[in-house]
């Protein structure tokens, strides 16, 4: 604690003998122009209003936050800069309805809404995911955020993911030679640099390239590390006033590790860090038991891993968005993004998956034209949208007995499975050509199918409906038009179909025959087939929108939508059902709606922007075990930002969800007991019963306020408080497939609080955070899955410091 006083005290009074320092030599007349500064216009870049920034991520046309029947929230680099933002989780600072889980410390989207968001790069779906877990997010391309709840519109179409979408608007040139180097170091071993640097080639012609890398080892958590290289370049092209060109290429590597966090939780390990030890038994199929030996206090700084555990990346994206204004009052926009993604995770507590030259190219053109037939202003946007993926993704997650090991008594090395833990010939078999990791002399895979060999119509061999070998293909028009009906009332309207084509088969298939063959010299398996199978069908989207004008600064609007989408599985690929080792047609067309109504408002001369929404939604989630989960939310959100000049802003929001799920899949359905033996990995499921969904707080506060004290001094402080939420389900036995009486841990009341200090001038700037300002220890959801599994240890108070050289 003395530490971070001296380090913070020493920080404060370098700023402000610097700041001192700095006015001594300004003549005394300056302070005459302290009105005009505090009323100064707002840098583009440092604007926070919603209302104040370029908007048309959501449909596509120039429409203002106020005449947008949705709720959105628009993030600047500003606030990013400000909350120290580092992953996904970050955006409950800034949002509401964002509480997003630690996804075995790997999460590549938000949440909103109580699900996992869909992701956008300049409005392009990015997708290959299923989960919401895979590489590092990574800012280097970012410049600012929009984050849309519920579904997208017509223009961009659905996917599984319909809680919300996050748009990442990557780094536009600008016309002039300017640039800046970064640091940032923190208190617990964050290293992270960046140079960014724009380029002026002509006055047609501008470039900036970004470089980031991080090294930053022994992270808190014990032997947790990250280490990535990012690079970005951007183009753009104005040969003319009616012609634009955008182009766009991100390059990011990534050797990580995941983190479990802690296993075996607890009420009491939530409340008073006690854990339960006592060594399990380690079975096929992850099944096993523990016999309690008692109770310690455990260090939060453990987590469930063992020697090899190692995740690795590289992902790819180039982009190229072509704008054509006519004469005739037409704007066509061509917009492409291909995205190539390699990567692997190894866990020692048998998690494994492998995700190889997998891609992903989009190309929509929009056609955007207006035209006012009887008088009536039509703001009409038609295109066509092409698209093509192919994904080889296989993971092994049968044999995952996390509770299985002590971390109080058990050293890390002791933690991990041997060949003989392993179902091999049962429902994993190696993946030939890929290196062994930890205790294993293979890399293990489940097929996707389930095989009967000897014939006798019993599977021997089980798949787990989540690898896939598959190719997708999608042609979509789409039509949306904005119809202002009289001057306080407007219309929208939209309507989308895609025909979805799928190829899928089992990668695992060779493998699993090489296996069977080694293992049983002479015997035919030639009529073995391969799983496969292909499926066309059409995906229909539809949308519409009122909004009504109370006076020029308020609206009313309300706004329904209807999707169906597609199936997904690892990598975002679609997967055969193990029973039939074929695709199900039936589940092409999953649905969701989405009914939502709000009040917007500017006030205060355009200083203030107010929103309130209420929606009702029925979605599915993708589960990797078991169906989709169904689940019916509701609730209420706010928000309201404040910004009177570049020397003060504020955001605030806060969201009340009630999220129900109706059926789903638990590795394990109660926790550990401290006084009785406990079984674990047992896979039952429930149904026809409405449990609160896990790792969904019902309420979520946060805010955020910046103010300058001086012309170079800032201050910033924000918090997140957060109401209380379930581990994993509560389900009556009656509605349980094992007959039990389902339990979980509950997460309490938390909250975080952050403050910074910042001294900047032309040339250089100083920045310092205390976040987690308390030293709360806080605990964070991993997955509903694996509630009674898995805890995950939020980080400690740090100290982080941010030097940035400009040019």
């Amino acid at each position: 604690m003395k530490t971070y006083v001296h380090l913070t005290l020493s920080c404060l009074s370098a700023l402000q003998l610097l700041a001192a320092d700095e006015d001594s030599q300004q003549p005394a007349e300056v302070h005459e122009l302290d009105d005009f500064v505090v009323s100064a216009p707002v840098p583009e870049d440092d604007k926070i209003l919603p209302t104040s920034r370029p908007f048309s991520s959501v449909y596509g046309t120039d429409m203002s936050i106020l005449d947008t029947p949705r709720n959105v929230t628009i993030i600047s680099r500003a606030q990013l800069d400000d909350v120290s933002i580092k992953d996904t989780r970050d955006f409950s600072k800034l949002t509401s309805s964002s509480y997003t889980g630690s996804n075995f410390g790997a999460p590549t989207t938000p949440s909103l809404r109580g699900q996992t968001a869909d992701t956008l790069i300049n409005g392009m779906r990015k997708g290959l995911t299923n989960n919401g877990n895979g590489l590092p997010l990574n800012f280097n391309s970012v410049e600012s955020v929009n984050i849309l709840k519920g579904p997208p519109s017509v223009m961009i179409g659905a996917s599984q993911y319909v809680g919300g979408y996050v748009d990442y608007i990557t780094k536009r040139p600008q016309f002039n030679n300017s640039g800046y180097l970064q640091v940032t170091v923190d208190t617990e071993g964050l290293r992270v640099a960046q140079l960014d640097q724009n380029l002026k080639l002509s006055e047609e012609l501008a470039m900036r390239f970004s470089l980031t890398g991080e090294d930053s080892d022994d992270y808190y958590w014990d032997d947790y590390y990250r280490k990535t290289t990012a690079l970005y370049g951007a183009l753009t092209w104005l040969p003319s006033d009616s012609y634009q060109l955008e182009l766009n290429a991100e390059f990011f590597k990534a050797n990580y590790t995941e983190n479990w966090g802690l296993n075996r939780p607890t009420q009491d390990l939530v409340d008073n860090r006690t854990y339960v030890t006592g060594t399990g038994s380690v079975g096929v199929w992850s099944f096993g038991s523990v016999v309690p030996t008692g109770t310690a206090e455990i260090n939060r700084t453990k987590r469930l891993h063992g020697d090899g555990d190692d995740s690795n990346g590289e992902y790819l994206a180039l982009q190229a968005i072509q704008t054509i204004e006519t004469e005739s009052n037409l704007e066509i926009v061509n917009n492409t993004l291909f995205q190539y993604r390699d990567r692997d995770t190894y866990s020692s507590y048998q998690y494994t998956e492998v995700l190889r030259d997998n891609y992903r190219i989009e190309n929509r053109t929009e056609v955007r034209s207006e035209f006012a037939p009887f008088g009536f202003l039509n703001k009409l946007n038609t295109g066509l949208n092409l698209s093509y993926q192919d994904v080889w993704a296989v993971n092994d997650f049968f044999n995952e007995p996390a509770n299985a090991w002590d971390l109080y008594n058990q050293d890390y090395s002791a933690i991990g499975l041997t060949d003989a833990d392993v179902g091999l010939g049962f429902n994993t078999f190696p993946v030939y050509g890929e290196s062994p990791r930890g205790k294993l002399s293979f890399r293990p895979g489940s097929t996707s199918a389930n095989y009967d060999l000897d014939g006798d119509g019993t599977a021997d061999v089980f798949g787990n409906g989540d690898s896939n070998d598959s190719q997708t293909g999608t042609v979509g028009i789409f039509l949306q038009n904005q119809i202002e009906l009289h001057d306080r009332l407007s219309l929208l309207v939209g309507g989308r179909l895609d025909y979805v084509y799928v190829e899928s088969s089992d990668p695992m298939h060779a493998h699993m025959i090489r296996y069977l063959s080694q293992q049983n010299p002479g015997t035919d398996y030639s009529g073995i087939l391969k799983a496969e199978d292909s499926h066309g069908d059409f995906v229909p989207n539809l949308n519409a929108g009122v909004v009504y004008k109370l006076t020029d600064k308020h609206r009313l609007y309300a706004n329904y939508n209807y999707s169906e989408s597609i199936p997904i599985g690892l990598g975002g690929g679609v997967p055969l059902d193990p029973g039939s080792g074929k695709l199900d047609g039936d589940a092409f067309d999953v649905e969701s709606q989405l009914v939502e109504g709000g009040y917007k408002a500017s006030l205060l001369d355009d200083r203030m922007f107010y929103s309130a929404t209420l929606f009702y939604q029925t979605r599915t989630e993708p589960q990797s075990q078991g169906p989709d989960n169904r689940i019916v939310a509701k609730g209420f959100e706010t928000e309201l930002s404040f910004q009177a000049a570049s020397n003060v802003y504020f955001v605030f929001g806060y969201s009340y969800i009630d999220s129900a799920t109706k059926n789903g899949v638990v590795a394990t359905p109660t926790p550990i007991s401290a006084t009785s033996e406990s079984f674990y990995g047992t896979l039952p499921n429930f149904s026809g019963y409405d449990a609160r969904t896990p790792g969904v707080p019902e309420n979520l506060f946060n805010g955020l306020v910046s103010y300058a004290l001086s012309e170079h001094l800032t201050t910033t402080l924000g918090f997140v408080i957060s109401s209380p939420m379930d581990l994993g389900y509560n389900v009556p036995a009656q509605y349980t497939s094992d007959g039990q009486n389902w339990t979980t841990a509950e997460i309490p009341w938390q909250y975080s609080i952050d403050w910074g200090i910042r001294y900047e001038t032309l040339r250089w700037a100083l920045g310092l955070k205390v976040l987690n300002v308390t030293d709360e220890k806080n605990w964070g959801v991993a997955n509903p899955i694996y509630g009674n599994d898995s805890i995950y240890a939020e980080l400690p108070r740090r100290l982080e410091l941010t030097g940035t050289l400009k040019w």
